[in-house]
């Protein structure tokens, strides 16, 4: 036996990326995963890292219960790792920490002021959704892609891709925005113009964008026919004979 002394002790304080997914395994083991935005210091500069976490039993249960995305906790715990095989036999590595402590990073009279704060900063937001549509049917088409500015010209998102749902952007800042079409649904004329919408706080603009099928180019005339004499001393018939 080794005398080496070995320690995998790890201490992290973030917020969850997201609400955390609750699990059963073997029929009824508990099982909690989340992440944990936890940031740190490098050559001057915060740089954040996404931790995935892992937690079993009653602290799964406890996880899943109390926490939210957004909640900062205090995570003590385990590095372990897994590794496994792709269908092409490529073999990948991944490292969690496996919990062995939770604990909030907050009181609960903070935890509520940022939840408020959250909500009152989501109500002065707006979002947008946009729609190809076919003028003549109103039905909806897929394939177009949009740039979105402010009222003053600054780009906000660009090559918004529409499926058969229309492109969607949420939690603009209420205001002026300025739609202008990039792609086009196959088949279909261009947009004439770019569209205006206006973003109000915690409403759902919809903007749809009527399309014209695109008119088939003109079939090319046939050539004419070459025109030909025929020499002097041949006869127009199926033999070319001399006459």
């Amino acid at each position: 036996m080794s005398n080496a002394i070995s320690i995998n002790n790890t201490v992290l304080m973030g917020r969850l990326t997201r609400d955390p997914e609750l699990r059963y395994v073997s029929g009824d083991i508990p099982v909690c995963f989340f992440k944990l935005a936890v940031a740190r210091q490098t050559s001057g500069e915060e740089k954040t890292d996404f931790i995935p976490c892992v937690a079993w039993r009653e602290k799964a249960k406890f996880v899943s219960q109390w926490f939210s995305k957004g909640t900062l906790a205090v995570v003590i715990g385990q590095v372990t790792s897994r590794i496994w095989a792709d269908d092409q036999g490529s073999n990948h590595i991944a490292f969690e920490i496996l919990c062995d402590q939770i604990q909030f990073g907050e009181t609960k009279r903070q935890r509520l002021d940022r939840e408020s704060a959250d909500k009152q900063g989501d109500a002065a937001r707006g979002s947008l959704q946009i729609l190809a549509l076919d003028a003549e049917t109103g039905m909806l088409l897929s394939g177009a892609a949009y740039d979105l500015y402010r009222a003053d010209g600054t780009p906000v998102q660009r090559n918004m891709a529409g499926t058969d749902s229309g492109a969607h952007i949420v939690g603009l800042p209420a205001g002026e925005y300025t739609i202008t079409e990039v792609a086009v649904p196959a088949h279909y004329a261009p947009a004439a113009r770019s569209v205006t919408a206006s973003i109000r706080p915690g409403e759902d603009c919809v903007i749809k964008i009527p399309h014209t099928t695109q008119a088939a180019p003109p079939a090319a005339e046939p050539a004419p026919a070459a025109a030909y004499s025929i020499p002097e001393g041949i006869s127009d018939d199926d033999t070319d004979s001399p006459i």
